[in-house]
């Protein structure tokens, strides 16, 4: 979200971005339970956004338009304590297929990455609902 490598290099200086999200994620751990109003997280962020930015290069104009577009999504995780406010564990579950692609540059055969892209489904998805992935494994068969 906030700490792309755009926001970092030209706005972490002032630390006004950053320090807001930071803000955002500390309320949300204090009250894990509790849904938390995100308005007046939203009202800061168009504060900021609102803010004569014209001395930042181009790419931080780009970077404020895609917060314009998602605004209304960005502190979701505020209103529902269910939602996390980094996308840590989707990276995670794509993470094994990025290694695997490293290391071999590629499968072998259109089966051989189905059944793995089949397996590696099945063991994640298991994981995030506290299962055993052996178990879900073995029940294939």
């Amino acid at each position: 979200m906030f700490s792309s490598h755009i926001l970092l290099k030209n706005v972490e200086s002032d630390g006004q971005y950053f320090s807001g999200l930071d803000k955002a994620i500390y309320e949300r751990n204090q009250k894990p339970t509790e849904s938390i109003d995100p308005q007046p997280w939203l009202d800061r962020l168009d504060n900021l956004i609102d803010e004569n930015l014209s001395r930042l290069n181009e790419k931080f104009t780009t970077f404020k338009n895609g917060l314009l577009k998602c605004r209304d999504y960005i502190f979701n995780f505020l209103r529902d304590p269910a939602i996390p406010p980094d996308n840590n564990a989707s990276e995670r579950g794509i993470r094994k297929l990025k290694i695997k692609l490293k290391n071999s540059g590629c499968f072998r055969s259109d089966l051989g990455a189905d059944a793995f892209m089949d397996l590696h489904s099945i063991v994640e998805t298991t994981k995030k609902h506290g299962n055993s992935p052996y178990n879900a494994i073995l029940a294939l068969f």
